[in-house]
């Protein structure tokens, strides 16, 4: 079933919308609340909490990219969900990438620098300007916090190369904030 169609489902209040839904982006879905929460029972929560937010959010939101629109929100609950459980079930890579975009923004706390709308805008443009290779990259490790091994398997890249590919970007980006006065 195509996305528009699903979308129309929403739209229309059809019950089958959600289980066309699962059947397409259930496997994606899943792999983002994985790729943050690594627990069973956290994963298999965010995923539900995905169809009924997007039950919810379908009206009044009519998604272009249902794709997109689904792996927001899954990354989204995910995220509650760690910031729920920090303690004890942040996962390395998270935390291991959050430090990372913690230690560019010069310490201080980073989901308010976030917040920033300025800033956020900022980000999205130097990421769109990235050579695509880059920018899946970035994307996969600061988006979707896939771990750099991860991240090294899917490309084909060394390990070494996907560090000091992300410690490049992430200084250009850093150069690119200081020159607009972001940081």
């Amino acid at each position: 079933m195509e996305d528009t169609d699903i979308v129309e489902l929403y739209l229309n209040r059809n019950d089958r919308a959600v289980e066309e839904t699962k059947k397409k982006f259930g496997v994606y879905c899943k792999t983002i609340a994985q790729n943050i929460l690594h627990d069973s029972r956290d994963i298999e929560e965010a995923v539900n909490e995905t169809w009924l937010k997007a039950w919810i959010s379908i009206p009044p939101a009519e998604p272009k990219v249902l794709a997109a629109f689904l792996g927001g929100i899954t990354r989204n609950i995910s995220l509650n969900i760690i910031r729920k459980d920090s303690a004890k079930k942040r996962s390395l890579s998270y935390a291991e990438s959050y430090e990372e975009l913690d230690e560019l923004m010069g310490g201080g706390d980073i989901e308010d620098e976030f917040d920033a709308k300025e800033l956020e805008n900022a980000v999205n443009v130097f990421v769109e300007k990235l050579p695509k290779i880059q920018r899946d990259v970035f994307i996969c490790r600061y988006i979707y916090f896939e771990s750099i091994d991860r991240i090294a398997d899917r490309f084909g890249y060394s390990r070494g190369k996907v560090k000091s590919m992300l410690f490049r970007i992430r200084k250009r980006l850093k150069e690119t904030l200081d020159e607009e006065g972001l940081l």
